[in-house]
């Protein structure tokens, strides 16, 4: 399925390589399996299953998979696929569950420790987002690369055949869902059974993220009226970025300060001199 009437379509004698999708399909299976053990063992060791909720929700993140990828004209190829889902006429490699187990849930478990973390200001809000960002580079450039997908039609910021809205995006989604997880647990809120809402909660911050910022480039791809169409709207995602970043970055202190715990002082943020 692709967007009517638009002349933007990929190379329609693509397919994935079976060597390089067994590689890359491994790859993503180390990370999952390593995150996936983290988090049965904190259930059997702390009875905390944060963890692993974070994983399962991060996995069920890929049923938008297919939604961004016509809206935001990214394509899996069906020749060679080995195919975990199809919607929409998209059908969506083994590996991608796997790749959002830990990079969606994974990521979003360790936003919600960053955030809970009395020396996190705001500023540390924004360096996440970064790191997000240049994690999400070095996932997609190599599978990229050698075939697996492709992006297609008048992408805005293309380098090396990757537009970089679309990492910018992504990088937001586990802040979006560590946040809120966050939120519920200073209002006292996440606890008992109640924890398990921590899997839709990750699940939905994929789709919500990428439907919130990227919207306005989903459109300008969909007119099919060029470059002169897709970069202003792409400098309309960028705003819509930076100002969800911000918002985000609210909800710790701007500067370290002082914690007064058990009546003794305890320092926020970097000391001077130090």
């Amino acid at each position: 399925m692709f967007v009517p009437n638009t002349t933007s379509r990929p190379a329609a004698d693509m397919a994935i390589p079976h060597t390089e999708q067994l590689i890359f399909t491994i790859a993503t299976q180390i990370p999952f399996v390593i995150f996936f053990w983290m988090g049965i063992r904190n259930i059997v060791h702390y009875k905390d299953p944060t963890a692993l909720f974070f994983g399962i929700g991060g996995c069920l993140a890929s049923s938008f998979e297919p939604i961004v990828d016509v809206m935001g004209f990214c394509y899996f190829p069906r020749e060679g696929n080995w195919v975990a889902f199809e919607w929409l006429g998209r059908p969506i490699p083994l590996l991608v569950p796997c790749t959002y187990g830990w990079f969606v849930g994974g990521m979003g478990y360790w936003c919600v420790s960053i955030l809970q973390d009395p020396r996190t200001t705001r500023m540390g809000v924004w360096k996440l987002w970064g790191k997000a960002f240049v994690i999400n580079l070095v996932l997609e450039y190599p599978p990229l690369y050698f075939g697996i997908y492709t992006y297609y039609g008048y992408q805005p910021l293309q380098v090396g055949g990757f537009p970089l809205w679309f990492p910018a995006t992504n990088a937001i989604t586990p802040i979006v869902a560590g946040t809120v997880v966050n939120l519920l647990h200073r209002l006292g809120e996440l606890n008992g059974w109640k924890m398990v809402v921590i899997v839709p909660i990750t699940a939905s911050a994929y789709g919500l993220a990428n439907a919130a910022m990227g919207f306005p480039v989903w459109i300008a791809l969909s007119t099919d009226l060029g470059y002169e169409v897709t970069y202003p709207a792409v400098v309309c995602t960028a705003v819509l970025l930076v100002t969800g970043v911000w918002i985000l970055s609210l909800q710790v202190p701007e500067k370290g300060g002082i914690e007064l715990r058990n009546e003794k002082p305890r320092v926020r943020g970097k000391r001077k001199g130090r």
